[in-house]
Order: C-alpha cells, then sequence, then structure tokens
C-alpha cells in the first residue's frame, strides 16, 4: 500500500532570536504544527529555570531561540514543549568509513533514520546563526538536530541505544537528569570543528539520552559515543590506522553497558551485523557500494518500510564530509529520489512529496536475541 507525506526544507539565517521567529511563523502557518509545539499549560517555575540554566550552560543562542519563536506564536516560553522534551524515539543505522577504503580517497558517514511518520518534523535544515558554525542537518521539535554536518565538515549521526529515553507512555524513564540527543547534536554542530573537540563537549555534558552517537571529521578522525543511563562509553580512533570504519544501530556496543538491562532488538542486531560484514571487506568501496546498503530493504539492506509499527525509514543520508555535501533522501529510498545539497545552501524547493509504502515482516523482527 503507497501513501504520500510532505517532507520540507528550510534556510535559517540571521541571529538565534530572529531564527526563532523565522520558525514561529512557519508553525503559525501549520495548525497541527501548533497544537504539537504548544503545551496546555506553562512547566512549573523551578523546572523552567533549571532547564534554561542548563541550556544556557551547555547549549547557547538556543533560548534566545525558543523565546524569538513563543513570542512570535503569542505564547509564554515555558508552554514550548521543547523545554519540556529536552531536557530530562527511533531506530537508525549509521557508519563513518575512511578515506582510505575508498576509491576516491574521501571520508564518508552514512545514516539511516527510522521511526514513525508521525512523530518527525520531515525537515531538512540549513542553518547559518550569527556566532553558531554552519550546518545542515534534520529537525526534531523544530529547534533539534537528529544529524548533520556542519561548515567544517564535522558530521555526527545518531541512533537510539536501546528503548528511547522520555516521559511518554511506553517509553524508558530517565534515570540521569541530562539534556536529549537533539540538543546534543545541535550543540556539537554549532560549536565543534573536529572529531576530537566533539568528544570532548559531549563528554561534558550532562545527557539523559540513551544513544550511539558517532562523529567524524575529514581528516579520517571517528568516535563512537555511547550513553546508557547517564554512563559513558568512548571508541576514539584514527580510522585510517584502524579497522576503517565503525558502525552503530540500536543497541549496547560496549561490554560495560551489555550489564545495564538494555534489551537487544533482532532488527537492530540485524542491521548491525549486515553493515559489519559488508564494510570489513578489504575491498575499496565506491559511492554507490555505499548507497546500496540503503537501496535495499530490511533483512537484505538497512531501510526499513514498517511503518505500521513507527519503524519506517524517513531519510537516508550519505555525507561526503571532505566536500562538505550530502546526498539526502527524504523517505525510503526504494521510492524516493535523490538530492545534493551543499552544507549551509539551499536545495530547489520548500515543500516535497514523499511516498511511504508499508511492507509486511514477521514476528522476529522485535525479538529479544
Amino acid at each position: 500500500m503507497m501513501n504520500e507525506i510532505r517532507g520540507y526544507f528550510a534556510q535559517l539565517t540571521g541571529t538565534s532570536e530572529q531564527v526563532g521567529r523565522l520558525q514561529g511563523r512557519t508553525i503559525k502557518e501549520h495548525e497541527a504544527l501548533l497544537d504539537f509545539m504548544v503545551l496546555p499549560e506553562t512547566l512549573p517555575a523551578d523546572r523552567l529555570r533549571e532547564t534554561i540554566k542548563m541550556l544556557d550552560e551547555y547549549c547557547p543562542g538556543i533560548n534566545d531561540e525558543v523565546h524569538g519563536l513563543a513570542e512570535e506564536i503569542g505564547v509564554s516560553p515555558g508552554r514550548i514543549r521543547y523545554y519540556a522534551e529536552t531536557d530530562m524515539i527511533p531506530g537508525c543505522s549509521h557508519f563513518a568509513i575512511a578515506p582510505r577504503k575508498m576509491m576516491d580517497g574521501k571520508m564518508y558517514m552514512m545514516r539511516n533514520y527510522d521511526m514513525s511518520v508521525d512523530m518527525d518534523d520531515m525537515r531538512l535544515c540549513s542553518t547559518n546563526i550569527e556566532g553558531s558554525y554552519s550546518h545542515t542537518g534534520f529537525s526534531v521539535a523544530m529547534l533539534g538536530r537528529t544529524e548533520g554536518m556542519n561548515e567544517h565538515g564535522l558530521c555526527v549521526t545518531f541512533s537510539a541505544c536501546g528503548l528511547p529515553v522520555g516521559d511518554a507512555p511506553g517509553l524508558r524513564p530517565a534515570k540521569v537528569r541530562g539534556l536529549q540527543f537533539w540538543a546534543v547534536v545541535r550543540t556539537v554542530l554549532e560549536r565543534c570543528r573536529n572529531t576530537a573537540e566533539a568528544v570532548a563537549a559531549i563528554q561534558d555534558m550532562p545527557i539523559a539520552s540513551n544513544m550511539n552517537v558517532i562523529v567524524g571529521d575529514a581528516s579520517g578522525e571517528a568516535a563512537l559515543i555511547s550513553v546508557v543511563d547517564g554512563q559513558l562509553g568512548i571508541r576514539h580512533e584514527e580510522l585510517e590506522a584502524g579497522d576503517g570504519y565503525i558502525t552503530a544501530t540500536n543497541h549496547p556496543l560496549f561490554d560495560e553497558m551489555k550489564q545495564l538491562g538494555i534489551h537487544r532488538m533482532n532488527h537492530s542486531v540485524v542491521r548491525h551485523d549486515l553493515m559489519e560484514k559488508r564494510l570489513r571487506n578489504e575491498q575499496q568501496f565506491n559511492k554507490e557500494d555505499l548507497l546500496r546498503l540503503v537501496q535495499a530493504e530490511y533483512p537484505h539492506g538497512l531501510t526499513v518500510h514498517n511503518y505500521a509499527q513507527s519503524f519506517g525509514t524517513l531519510r537516508s543520508i550519505l555525507f561526503n564530509l571532505t566536500d562538505q555535501t550530502m546526498d539526502v533522501c527524504f523517505g525510503s529510498p526504494l521510492t524516493n529520489p535523490w538530492y545534493c545539497v551543499r552544507v549551509g545552501e539551499t536545495l530547489p524547493f520548500t515543500t516535497i512529496p514523499v511516498k511511504v509504502e508499508q511492507g509486511l515482516y514477521d514476528g522476529s523482527f522485535w525479538q529479544s536475541v
């Protein structure tokens, strides 16, 4: 069964407050988005005060953006959902591959983002805020980022590690107070120039999300950073001198974290094993070889059409860190076209139709292994 949804592109330029106002105007044009972004009641004063303080310390500029957005739509900042859900959903496959393993000698990262079509902005943004590094990536809760690359060629990709952390029914309650992944990813893109700076920044942040993050830069330096219930694990290396790649899906990859009660879902293990099998090959790859990983459906490829169970591919992105370009597909690459955008620049549209085709999956998809 084939359905159609909408994808979006936005160019966000100005001061933090101006960008907030720009996004506020977008929200006012869409009633459903307005209902989603604005809470019925203001957050309690003490919680709001602590959240604002934490964001000021670790995510400079975001409070000005929230205030600009809130003023534009005519509500108090304490009613903006971003504040409620950032302080304390998805599944994904992602990897970094070293220049020595590529025929063109360039550094690449790739990610597939799998989630419910009702819980994502479906909006790619090129963000150019005064005092912050320009970056291009997809938004979540309007102000957060799920992945992206900045003007220095630093790339960040994310996947939930086990059940996502949050307040909603069915999610894993936060074990520590801290930031959601989307605040962490955006801060790294706006404040860091290379992998070493990104690792140091993440180590310094209080993080509530359970997440696997891969960061990489054009030099071939990359790191896998996992956070589970506030516990941090890091694998930081020069890919050229090591295995030549780093992979992650939705389960713990560090031995010390495998004892923390995070279940390994079969679909996560299958996707991780597929990437490991393909990338450990000593042959050199070309760009088309990498794209083939997402241009086949699970379990033979990384793309998932399980939209009925809130686990369908919403985007695929191949990042060329050397050239600072991104090949982007809105929705499944089996049913939608690719577009290329340079970091900080624009696409030739602001809205785009996205085809969504439901696949059939047996009971093993959600089994714990």
